[in-house]
């Protein structure tokens, strides 16, 4: 059986469900394909990778197809398909790279108007300099 690979640089696992009316208008489950996230989430090694790959069978592609939130999401550049297997966060380089759930990084606090990752951000003091007495 053929494989294919999910990129994604969310940053949350998601379940990806196709369900169908069912009895007492509670729809039924029937297809559901977890897609792994975790882009720009540091893990338990201190590493923030840049996106996740996973490995989907020909099936698994199928119902993610009929999904109008994978639709949605691989439209805007979260999720990227592919036959061929590479590492993820080289995948990643080309494809949109926070999404709203994403955490807040210094870049994204205001400091006097401007961006914490610009040029005019305030320098840090200084420690363990000479003493002034």
């Amino acid at each position: 059986m053929k494989s294919h690979y999910v990129y994604s640089t969310l940053s949350s696992d998601v379940i990806y469900q196709n369900t169908v009316p069912g009895g007492a208008d509670i729809p039924r489950v029937v297809a559901e394909v977890l897609i792994k996230g975790g882009a720009g989430i540091a893990n338990d090694r201190l590493i923030t990778p840049r996106g996740v790959v996973t490995s989907v069978t020909e099936q698994q592609l199928e119902a993610l197809r009929l999904n109008p939130v994978f639709e949605m999401h691989e439209k805007n550049g979260f999720i990227q398909v592919s036959e061929h297997s590479v590492n993820a966060d080289t995948a990643a380089a080309d494809m949109i790279g926070r999404d709203q759930s994403a955490p807040v990084v210094p870049q994204d606090l205001p400091v006097d108007g401007q961006p914490m990752g610009s040029d005019d951000e305030p320098e840090a003091p200084q420690r363990g300099g000479k003493r002034r007495r």
